[in-house]
This record gives structure tokens, C-alpha cells and sequence, in this order.
């Protein structure tokens, strides 16, 4: 079916000229001449663009955990979950128990340690008078090198535990930071009874200055997704910025729940913008060799069921050409039909021109 340009009623060229500011300026659109907009189609690499879910997560390999050394009970939790702490700087205190033991055998050994400097001392004078042998004087030495290293052991044990303690005080447990960084989990509170052998940490401490964005890849979308692909990652905290990295480990474990197998995207996180648990979007371009015919979307025409475009057989003449859509992204429509790639076809006015040619 063809029309001519010269015919199309004044009242229709108007309505068409004001629909051309209200919709999106297509690729490489170029002016026929007449009120109608045409575009090109071409043969294209087939283009697609694959959306995921994904959560922020804290760097494994740059992360502390810290777990109960003693059984106790809690006295004092002096580091919030997020707060920044320095290596060294106290987390938590217990009231242990275990360091009760420490600090008994500490003191027995400091005992043991000082009976044996007065009897080696006093054999040594007994020596030097003649009143002792130079066996006793061996023994007494040999005594006091036991007993120092076991002065040494308690010693080095209760500085390994981190207890404090003394006359008239409680025995105390003090957790400390081991490295700087941000407490990203807490499973600890004041009062709480704490097991040696307990399998969760107390604190965990990483420094965030690399996150770990695990991506949830679906089955269906397994055979797309390769190792070092680049994403464009946005967050609900902040939609108008996009953090782009690269998937730098792939899982070959299902999740027996989610059904999903998680990609690892490693993220600099510079000011800490990025937190462990936040909700990410995260988007992956995929170019693949085979071409196909690429329209403009806005030139795409749907009608009873059927897709058409609007091809310019000639200057100001018109056909309509039915199509079947193959692929659809934000950008092209890839279509199979009775075109040929340099052809033209309407853009802006083709709904109406199509109205147009399928009314006569």
C-alpha cells in the first residue's frame, strides 16, 4: 500500500509537527524534507543489557573477626557497630573465670620465683664462705631458671588473654582491636554470658576501603555472565551515582534457597559512600557477534497483534512493512522482515501515518 506526502491533510501535518517535541531525538535521524522523520536501519551487533540484584558486603580478605578466647560474662561493650576503632583500642571487658585461673597460677608462679631467687642467693653466699658445696650452688641455680620460665609462661599467658586482675579486684578479660577499621558486625551486648568455644565472633572489623558487591545471577542468565565483564552498579542511598567494576570471581555453587549463584565485584569504596548490606542494582552490557537488523523503538508499530514500521519507498512515498520483533532493548528493536539494512523509516508521525495508510 503506498501514499503520497502531497496528499496527508493539513489538519494531520500539524498534529504530527506538534508530537515531534514531545518524544526522545532518535540515532542519527535525518530530515526527509517533508513533516515525518525518518531513521536508518542497519546491521548491528546484537546488544543487550542484563539487570541484577546485589548487596554490599565487606571485604573478605581485608576483614578481622574476633572471637571469645574465655568464658565470662560481659561487664562493658565499649565499640558500636560502625564505630571506627584503632588497633589496640578496647572493644569489650568480661568478667572471666578463666582469667581468675590465669592470674592464680601467675601469682604461684611469682611465689615460686621468689623463694627460689632467696634460696639461690643465700646458697651462692653460703658458697663464697665455704659453707656450701658447688652442687648445692648448681641446684639452687637450676631451681630459679625453673621457676623464672614459669614466671615467664604465666606471665605471657595472662598477657595473651588480656587479663587484669589484683587484691580486692575482679578478674577481668579485655577484648581488643586488632587492626584499624569499622566494626561491621556486633554479636555482643553488657550482661551477656560468653562460651570459649562459641563459633560466632564478637566483633568483626574490616576497614571498607574495598566492598565486595555480590551480584544474584539467576540460572536462566548463567551463559551471559563471564569473569571480568564491566558493571555499572547505582544504590537506593545514592540513584543519580554509578560505581562501574568488573566481575572478578564467578561461584560455580547454586544457592539451594535462592536459586541464584552470586558474582563477586570488588568496588574502592573512597569517604565510605558505600556500606555492608546496602541494595544495589547492578546492569551488564552484552555485545554479541551475530548482526541483525536494528530499528529505532520509536518507529516500531504495534496493531492487532502484529508489529509493523513505516518504510520510505521513495520521497514523500510510503509503505507499510510488517515485522517480527527478535530482540528488544532500551536502545534498538533488532526485527525480521521485508527490509534491508540503509533503508529508511519513520520515526516521529508514524503512528499517524500509519493510521494514515491502513485507513485507505
Amino acid at each position: 500500500m503506498k501514499i503520497l506526502i502531497g496528499f496527508v491533510p493539513l489538519a494531520f501535518l500539524w498534529l504530527a509537527a506538534c508530537n515531534r517535541s514531545e518524544k526522545p531525538k532518535e540515532a542519527e535521524t535525518k530530515d526527509t524534507g517533508s513533516t515525518f522523520r525518518t531513521d536508518t536501519v542497519a546491521l548491528r551487533n546484537f546488544e543487550e543489557e542484563l539487570q541484577f540484584t546485589g548487596q554490599v558486603s565487606f571485604d573478605q580478605k581485608k576483614v578481622d573477626k574476633v572471637f571469645p578466647i574465655v568464658s565470662g560474662n560481659v561487664l562493658e561493650v565499649k565499640a558500636d557497630l560502625g564505630a571506627y576503632v584503632k588497633k589496640g583500642q578496647v572493644l569489650a571487658t568480661l568478667q572471666s573465670g578463666d582469667v581468675s585461673d590465669f592470674l592464680k597460677d601467675q601469682n604461684t608462679a611469682k611465689a615460686n620465683f621468689d623463694i627460689a631467687k632467696r634460696n639461690a642467693d643465700n646458697v651462692e653466699q653460703l658458697y663464697k664462705t665455704k659453707f656450701s658445696s658447688e652442687n648445692d650452688l648448681v641446684n639452687a641455680r637450676k631451681q630459679l631458671e625453673i621457676a623464672s620460665s614459669e614466671l615467664e609462661r604465666s606471665n605471657q599467658v595472662l598477657k595473651l588473654y588480656g587479663g587484669t586482675g589484683g587484691p580486692g579486684k575482679q578478674p577481668v578479660f579485655t577484648v581488643k582491636a586488632p587492626e584499624n577499621g569499622y566494626v561491621v558486625e556486633k554479636n555482643v551486648n553488657a550482661d551477656m554470658q560468653i562460651r570459649s568455644d562459641n563459633s560466632d565472633p564478637l566483633f568483626t572489623i574490616s576497614d571498607l576501603t574495598d566492598v565486595w558487591v555480590l551480584v544474584n545471577i539467576y540460572e536462566s542468565d548463567i551463559q551471559s555472565v563471564k569473569q571480568g565483564a564491566q558493571v555499572n552498579i547505582t544504590t537506593l542511598a545514592y540513584p543519580d551515582k554509578v560505581f562501574t567494576g568488573s566481575i572478578s570471581n564467578i561461584s560455580q555453587v547454586i544457592d539451594n534457597d535462592s536459586k541464584v549463584l552470586q558474582a563477586r565485584v570488588v568496588l574502592a569504596n573512597p569517604g565510605g559512600l558505600l556500606k555492608p548490606d546496602m541494595f544495589c542494582n547492578v546492569k551488564l552490557h552484552i555485545e554479541k557477534p551475530e548482526k541483525l537488523l536494528a530499528v529505532n523503538p520509536i518507529s516500531v508499530i504495534f496493531s492487532q497483534d502484529s508489529y509493523f514500521v513505516i518504510k520510505e519507498v521513495k520521497a514523500g512515498e510510503y509503505k507499510t512493512i510488517p515485522v517480527e520483533i527478535l530482540k528488544n532493548t532500551s536502545k534498538y528493536m533488532y526485527v525480521k522482515g521485508a527490509l534491508q539494512h540503509g533503508d529508511k523509516v519513520v520515526t516521529e508521525g508514524a503512528l499517524m501515518l500509519f493510521s494514515e495508510l491502513t485507513n485507505n
